[in-house]
């Protein structure tokens, strides 16, 4: 007879090794074919608490770029307040300058008429006598007597010459022989007293229209002390040039 020494635990063994085998294979496999469900699984996760820092993440630098803007903005606002009040300020400063070259200008023009009347009174002639001294605006207008015609052409020649009337539109309109304009202080009528023939003239002149600083000299040896000083003292400041 046979005898059948069969060692089953030796068998058992050997099958128990092989199903971990099997088995442990199939978890490998089961690993790599799920490994795509699992990454998404994690994204999946991940994706909202991602999405919640995204946020505040946007919202933090919205929150600083809103406070930069309002930052800027309150900027702007101040900027054109000041510019506002520059430009309020030149204009005050351009009317300023605009008020005082009219005044300048109007305070140019003036000539005294105590000067005028001593810029005449020292152009006439010893043989000349002057009644009345007239004036129309610029145009002035002289009456009076002389000894003769040559007297009168004298005292035309030198109103002509002074730099305070204009030399061509100083002229003698009227000129003729008359009496000497004397009242008579003897009341008796038998002493008869005779006066000499004289001219009686008429002449006309007209202002300069050359402003008072051009005329400086000639205002103050005729007395215009005052306006000289005023003028002098406006170039001096740069008000306007002389």
């Amino acid at each position: 007879m046979y005898s059948l020494d069969i060692n089953f635990l030796k068998d058992r063994q050997q099958q128990d090794f092989s199903k971990i085998s099997i088995a442990d294979k199939k978890s490998v496999l089961s690993v790599k074919e799920n490994l795509p469900i699992i990454i998404g699984g994690g994204i999946a996760v991940l994706l909202p608490g991602l999405a919640g820092i995204s946020v505040l993440i946007l919202g933090q630098l919205s929150n600083q770029t809103q406070a930069k803007i309002e930052q800027l903005d309150a900027e702007l606002v101040k900027l054109n307040a000041q510019s506002k009040s520059f430009e309020e300020i030149e204009a005050q400063i351009e009317a300023n300058k605009k008020e005082i070259q009219a005044l300048v200008t109007v305070f140019n023009q003036i000539k005294p008429w105590s000067a005028t009347f001593q810029e005449i009174e020292n152009q006439i002639p010893p043989s000349v006598n002057v009644e009345s001294i007239k004036q129309d605006g610029l145009e002035l207008t002289i009456s009076g007597y002389a000894l003769d015609y040559d007297n009168i052409n004298d005292f035309v020649l030198l109103l002509q010459s002074s730099k305070m009337l204009q030399a061509n539109q100083t002229a003698i309109i009227d000129a003729k022989l008359g009496s000497l304009p004397v009242k008579n202080q003897n009341k008796s009528e038998d002493i008869e007293i005779s006066y000499p023939q004289v001219v009686q003239y008429t002449i006309t002149t007209q202002l300069t229209e050359r402003p008072a600083s051009e005329l400086l000299q000639q205002l103050d040896s005729n007395g215009a002390v005052g306006l000289v000083r005023r003028i002098k003292t406006l170039e001096q400041k740069g008000v306007f040039k002389p």
